[in-house]
């Protein structure tokens, strides 16, 4: 008898174990097709030789501690200095609700953006309209396409390779990345924007990040809310002293922990753009 429930409980164990082995095998594997299907967009989507070179001379500029230049900066304002050769026809055959591209280089983040009919379905869905786990970096739908909203929310998953916006954790958990480039660029077929990151914080599902203000005193208090939950990066950014109504903030949001309704927030002012 002994014998015949030690043989069950390995019976069961293996079976446990072989199940376990499974879900790890297809996890891996939807992983990877989540992986391949953003690599190979990449193709659409390349940074000029021009970019490659200006960021080198900045990087130098910094590196060498040359004060008039750093001086001139101040006075001119921030300039962009990263451009993208976007192949946008073909992105928009892919998809029709592409609306633009996500670019920062310290975390090698660059994915296209796309704006459902909710902010749901591209959470389980890929640019390409395949369902996957990784699903797409996607504006909240209450949104402009445009991003001539006050706030501009863009959502994503944060996997735990660090593809999509898994990688966002990395400027909470080391600051020092946004001093050395702060810096996150938006492409869309009409313009270049380039928004300088101003708060890194973690929060709930429910709070005031979301709100989508219209009025001018809305604006201030989000401006105010932004400025008290930003427990791990505070840019003190000119949006407080100067804010009108041509500010434009950007909000990254991705999940902060398996099954939690915390989040990880990174906001961005625009402080740059051009028409293309």
């Amino acid at each position: 008898m002994k014998r015949l429930i030690w043989k069950i409980v390995l019976a069961a164990s293996l079976l446990l174990m072989v199940i376990a082995a499974t879900n790890i095998a297809l996890l891996i594997r939807e992983y990877q097709k989540g992986i391949n299907t953003y690599a190979n967009l990449e193709k659409y989507a390349t940074v000029t030789q021009d970019s490659v070179k200006a960021a080198q001379e900045i990087k130098d500029t910094a590196d060498s501690g040359n004060t008039e230049e750093a001086v001139e900066e101040v006075i001119e304002g921030p300039q962009i200095a990263v451009d993208l050769d976007i192949d946008y026809d073909a992105l928009t055959k892919i998809n029709g609700d592409f609306v633009g591209w996500i670019y920062y280089a310290p975390l090698e983040l660059s994915y296209p953006i796309v704006r459902g009919i909710d902010n749901d379905y591209y959470t389980h869905y890929t640019f390409e309209n395949v369902r996957n786990s990784s699903g797409a970096i996607f504006m909240d739908f209450l949104n402009k396409p445009d991003f001539s909203h006050f706030n501009t929310i863009i959502y994503g998953h944060n996997m735990r390779i660090g593809t999509m916006f898994g990688s966002l954790k990395k400027l909470l958990n080391d600051p020092s990345i946004i001093k050395e480039d702060p810096y996150i660029y938006i492409f869309t077929k009409e313009k270049v924007m380039m928004y300088e990151i101003c708060a890194a914080y973690i929060t709930n599902d429910s709070s005031h990040t979301y709100d989508l203000t219209q009025t001018a005193e809305e604006q201030a208090d989000y401006v105010k809310y932004i400025r008290n939950a930003a427990a791990y990066y505070w840019n003190d950014p000119m949006i407080e002293e100067s804010l009108n109504e041509d500010t434009r903030l950007i909000t990254l949001s991705t999940c902060h922990g398996l099954h939690s309704n915390n989040r990880t927030v990174i906001h961005g002012v625009l402080v740059a753009s051009k028409d293309r």
